[in-house]
């Protein structure tokens, strides 16, 4: 089966998918005259990372998560195309795809240390929340360094650091169906049903 990456509203990461000018539909340009006013750059994009976990209906069995990189269509506006702002979204796209597979790799390493039926229930909040912080960081240091401050090769050097740690975590790349539960917002798995409550946050603040 071919899973679809992409619904009306949504682009959720693939290696081949790519951010178009087109997919900046947002009817309000609010964000973007204010981020035009404030730093002079005419796109503004909504990029996050989506996550929900899963359990069987039955005990016996262990607990899945999903975790993806998505685009906002509609949260996501343009007032003039900029070629600049469309290659650092698709990098800051990429940088979420990081993220998603760094909190991937933590969750699994998690899970084999474990080995517990419900690993996912209780740290998914906690370790998705740190990876999005994380993500946020480097989308203000990128955008920053590029778009602000213009730093020569800037562009070119974020690229190949985001390009090199993608290789290198490719074995925790997001899946077609991790896209696919997103989009059909409904469990994939068989006997499964979508979690009504997780475990929040249980970071110590005073640790970060």
């Amino acid at each position: 089966m071919i899973y679809p990456s992409e619904d009306e509203k949504d682009i959720y990461w693939q290696p081949n998918t790519q951010i178009e000018f087109a997919d900046y539909q947002s009817s309000s340009k609010e964000d973007c005259h204010k981020y035009y006013e404030k730093y002079g750059v005419s796109m503004a994009s909504s990029i996050g990372l989506r996550g929900v976990v899963d359990v069987p209906k039955k005990k016996g069995k262990f607990d899945k998560f999903y975790i993806a990189p998505v685009f906002c269509k509609n949260c996501s506006c343009i007032l003039s195309e900029d070629s600049i702002c469309l290659l650092v979204d698709r990098l800051l796209f990429d940088i979420a795809e990081v993220c998603a597979r760094n909190a991937r790799k933590e969750l699994l390493d998690m899970q084999k240390e474990m080995n517990s039926d419900n690993t996912y229930t209780m740290f998914f909040t906690s370790i998705k929340n740190k990876w999005d912080e994380e993500m946020r960081a480097y989308f203000g240091t990128v955008v920053r360094d590029i778009l602000i401050e213009k730093k020569d090769s800037a562009y070119i050097t974020w690229k190949k650091t985001v390009d090199d740690v993608k290789l290198q975590m490719i074995n925790y790349s997001t899946k077609p169906e991790d896209c696919y539960r997103f989009i059909i917002n409904e469990p994939i798995e068989k006997g499964y049903i979508m979690a009504k409550s997780i475990m929040g946050d249980m970071r110590n603040k005073g640790e970060e």
